[in-house]
């Protein structure tokens, strides 16, 4: 089996990686605002109030907590998150919430990637939001990748991986949804993208997390990485900002932790994290605190 085959049967059950997103936590400028953008023009639903934060999420699981603390919106020269990918599983529900931005007038770029279907946005303080649906089914090969990013379909047909979606087409599986109805419970934290201040380096540290080098784009300042599954796209990062810029500041909004689910701890044999129990805990090159849980 080819390694996109079994990508393919692999779309359907992210646990099947060893490595899975868990919580996402980001710091905000004002938490009401940030609340009420999440909820109104994604549809997540806010599950908790901790002692320093909101949960939110679908009815069955939490995906993002935010917090208070920052004083100033994102600012792209430093590294750190670049965006947070939520998955949805099918054609109708990605659909639905094309219809339900473009319905609240929320600005938002539909992006053919060709392995997935993408809408980005951003949220009051500038954190981009990804919606993905993967969709290796439509992928057949790369191309030349040291001209860049260069793909072809299951067609033979040359594809960038950044056109813009058909709009029209997409909504017309959204004919007779409820716009406004909350995230499906079955969406997923599908990957993270990281702003890193140099390339092989994040993929070393990474790759000691259990995740495995699946793209690399030194030309382009791109990397992207699988997390067991081969040719899945679980983690990515760039230096499109320029290299070795610093963390951002702390009173800014951004990333401030993450959770990875491991589902086979043996992976973490190399971690560069301190174990606590079947917990791991560190910092990645950013700054972000990590947690590491067996799932």
């Amino acid at each position: 089996m080819t390694d996109i085959s079994i990508a393919r049967t692999a779309k359907t059950d992210p646990q099947a990686d060893r490595l899975s997103w868990g919580l996402v936590e980001l710091q905000v400028t004002d938490l009401a605002r940030s609340v009420a953008f999440w909820t109104s023009a994604l549809g997540l639903v806010e599950r908790d109030h901790g002692a320093s934060g909101v949960a939110l999420g679908t009815r069955e699981t939490t995906l993002v907590m935010l917090h208070p603390g920052a004083s100033k919106p994102v600012a792209a020269a430093y590294t750190g998150m670049y965006h947070v990918a939520l998955g949805v599983r099918s054609q109708a529900e990605f659909s639905r919430i094309l219809a339900r931005l473009l319905h609240l007038r929320v600005q938002v770029s539909p992006t053919d990637h060709l392995m997935a279907k993408s809408l980005y946005l951003h949220d009051p303080d500038g954190l981009e939001i990804e919606i993905t649906l993967e969709t290796p089914e439509r992928f057949g090969r790369y191309g030349d990748m040291s001209r860049g990013l260069i793909l072809y379909d299951a067609d033979g047909n040359q594809h960038s991986g950044r056109a813009p979606l058909d709009v029209a087409a997409e909504l017309a599986a959204a004919q007779g949804a409820d716009f406004m109805a909350p995230l499906a419970d079955d969406t997923y934290l599908a990957h993270l993208h990281f702003k890193v201040a140099e390339i092989e380096a994040a993929l070393e540290w990474f790759e000691a997390l259990g995740f495995a080098r699946h793209l690399t784009l030194h030309t382009w300042g791109f990397a992207d990485m699988s997390a067991g599954i081969p040719g899945t796209h679980r983690l990515a990062m760039n230096v499109w900002a320029g290299q070795n810029r610093p963390p951002a500041p702390d009173d800014m909004a951004r990333l401030i932790g993450y959770e990875i689910c491991a589902h086979d701890p043996s992976a973490l044999e190399h971690a560069p994290l301190t174990r606590d129990q079947d917990r791991w805990h560190g910092r990645d090159p950013a700054g972000a605190e990590v947690t590491v849980r067996s799932a």
